[in-house]
C-alpha cells in the first residue's frame, strides 16, 4: 500500500507555523515536499533553538521533507527554482506582501512556466479590503476577529491573546492543506491548475462556528461591558485605574458555566463537560451541592441569566471536588454518567498509555538533534496510510540530492556551492567559524 499523496511533488517557499504546518499535512499524506530556505534558514529553525539552526518549533512543523537551500536573489537561483517548478504539482508561498513579487514567485510568473501548478498562498489579511496587503501573525488574527476576547484573561485592564495555542496559525495550514487536496482532485478532472488563497484572518473567523446572524447576535455582555468601558477610555472619560477595576469586576460579574470547565481535586486538575440537565442533576448529585436552577430550566443554558443564578453555587462545587482525588472522582462521575477526564501535562503524554495503544507518537532520530519525539499524523486512512514519520530534514540536507534530480552535474553543484547559491547547515557552520577566526585575528 502506498500513502495518499505518493507521487504528488510540492515546493514549500513558507516560514513560521501556517505554511510549514500545512505542507507537513501534505508530506504525512506522502507528498514529496521540497522546502525550500534561505542562506540562513526559515526563520523558526532560530526561535528557542536546540542546536545551530535547529528549534522545537522548526521540528514540530517540519517532518517528512526535504530542504534545499539557496539564495533566491541570486540569478542562477531563479534557473533552480524555474526547474523545480516544471516538475511540481503545487507550490506554497507565505512571504510578506510584496516579496513574492520581486522574487518572481508569484502566481502569473510560476504559471508561464507550469501551467496545471497549483499555488496555494497565504496571506494576513487577505488580498481585498482595508487590511490587504498588512503583515500580521496570529496574534494580529486573534485581535481583528474578536477571538482575543474568548478566555477573559485581562491584565492591566486588557485582554491578553490565547497563547496556548496558534489557533490562526494551525487553523490555515489545515483549512490550506484541505483546499490543496480538493484542488489536485479538481484537476484529475479537468487538468487545469489554479490558485488558492488563504489568509490568518479569514481562519480566525472560520474557527468561530457560531453564526452571526445580526449586530444584535454578538455577546452583548462583552460589548456592554468590556468594550463599553474601553470605549469610555479611549474618550478620556474614566481614568486608566478605574478601567482596570471596572474590568475586573466585569470578569468577576460574568462568572463561568460551573458544569463545563476544570475543576481543582485533591490531588490534581479534572475537566468536566455537562451539555444538557440530566448530566447536570447527575454531578450535582455526585457533588451532594445544591442547585434547583437545574430543575425544569427552559431557558438558554449560556446566557448571562443561567450564569448569574448559578454563581452562587461555585463555591459549594469548588470545595466538594477538592474532598477526593482525580482518580477518585473520575470513578464516581463514570458510574453518575457525568462526562469528565483529567487535566493533562503535555510531558505526561509522551509515554501515556492511551498515547501508546493509539500509535499516536512518532520516535525519530534526528542527524543533528538526536532522538526526537512528536506526535503522529492524527488522521488514519485504512486503505492509504500516511506515511512513516521521518525527522525534520537540517538546514540544506538534501541540497545535492535535489540538485541532482534537476539535471545538475556534481561538478555544477560545488560549483554553486563555492558561489554562495547553494548552501547546507555544515557550511554555514563553517562560514561562522571563518569569520569570528578572522575578527579575532
Amino acid at each position: 500500500m502506498t500513502a495518499p499523496l505518493t507521487g504528488i511533488r510540492v515546493i514549500d517557499f513558507t516560514e513560521y507555523i501556517a505554511g510549514p504546518y500545512c505542507t507537513m499535512m501534505l508530506a504525512d499524506m506522502g507528498a514529496d515536499v521540497v522546502k525550500v530556505e534561505r542562506p540562513d534558514g526559515d526563520a523558526w529553525r532560530h526561535t528557542a533553538s536546540v542546536a545551530p539552526y535547529e528549534s522545537r518549533q522548526s521540528l514540530g512543523v517540519n517532518r517528512n521533507k526535504r530542504s534545499i537551500s539557496l539564495d533566491l536573489a541570486r540569478p542562477e537561483a531563479q534557473e533552480i527554482v524555474k526547474k523545480l517548478v516544471t516538475g511540481a504539482d503545487v507550490v506554497v508561498v507565505n512571504y510578506r506582501p510584496g516579496v513574492v513579487e520581486r522574487l518572481s514567485l508569484d502566481y502569473d510568473a510560476l504559471r508561464a512556466i507550469n501551467p496545471a501548478l497549483i499555488y496555494a498562498e497565504n496571506t494576513a489579511f487577505g488580498r481585498e479590503g482595508p487590511y490587504a496587503g498588512r503583515p500580521g501573525f496570529d496574534i494580529l488574527s486573534q485581535a481583528t476577529t474578536g477571538i482575543i476576547l474568548y478566555e477573559n484573561k485581562i491584565d492591566r485592564g486588557t485582554p491578553t491573546f490565547i497563547s496556548t495555542l496558534a489557533v490562526a496559525d494551525l487553523s490555515t495550514g489545515l483549512y490550506m492543506a484541505f483546499a490543496i487536496v480538493n484542488a489536485l482532485f479538481s484537476r484529475v478532472q479537468t487538468g487545469e491548475g489554479q490558485r488558492i488563497d488563504t489568509s490568518l484572518f479569514a481562519s480566525g473567523l472560520a474557527v468561530q462556528y457560531r453564526p452571526l446572524l445580526s449586530v444584535e447576535d454578538l455577546d452583548a455582555p462583552v460589548r456592554a461591558g468590556f468594550l463599553g468601558e474601553l470605549a469610555e477610555r479611549r474618550k478620556g472619560a474614566i481614568t486608566y485605574q478605574d478601567a482596570v477595576d471596572i474590568q475586573r469586576q466585569y470578569v468577576a460579574g460574568r462568572g463561568r458555566n460551573n458544569y463545563y470547565r476544570v475543576y481543582e481535586t485533591q490531588d490534581s486538575l479534572i475537566a468536566i463537560a455537562c451539555l444538557n440537565n440530566r448530566q447536570r442533576r447527575n454531578l450535582r448529585d455526585a457533588l451532594g451541592t445544591t442547585d434547583t436552577t437545574i430543575d425544569g430550566l427552559t431557558y438558554d443554558w449560556f446566557s448571562e441569566e443561567v450564569r448569574r443564578a448559578h454563581r452562587d453555587t461555585t463555591q459549594a462545587m469548588e470545595d466538594a471536588f477538592k474532598t477526593k482525588t482525580s482518580t477518585d472522582w473520575i470513578t464516581a462521575l463514570d458510574a453518575a454518567d457525568v462526562p469528565c477526564a483529567p487535566v493533562h501535562f503535555p510531558e505526561e503524554l509522551f509515554d501515556h498509555p492511551h498515547v501508546v495503544a493509539n500509535d499516536l507518537m512518532a520516535h525519530m532520530d534526528h542527524p543533528v538533534v538526536g532522538p526526537v519525539q512528536m506526535p503522529r499524523h492524527p488522521a488514519r486512512l485504512s486503505g492509504t496510510p500516511v506515511v512513516e514519520p521521518v525527522a525534520p530534514p537540517a538546514l540544506g540536507q538534501h541540497t545535492h540530492e535535489v540538485m541532482s534530480e534537476l539535471g545538475y552535474p556534481d561538478t555544477e553543484i560545488e560549483r554553486l556551492f563555492s558561489a554562495g547559491v547553494l548552501w547546507t547547515r555544515e557550511r554555514r557552520i563553517e562560514m561562522h567559524k571563518a569569520n569570528a577566526t578572522k575578527g579575532a585575528s
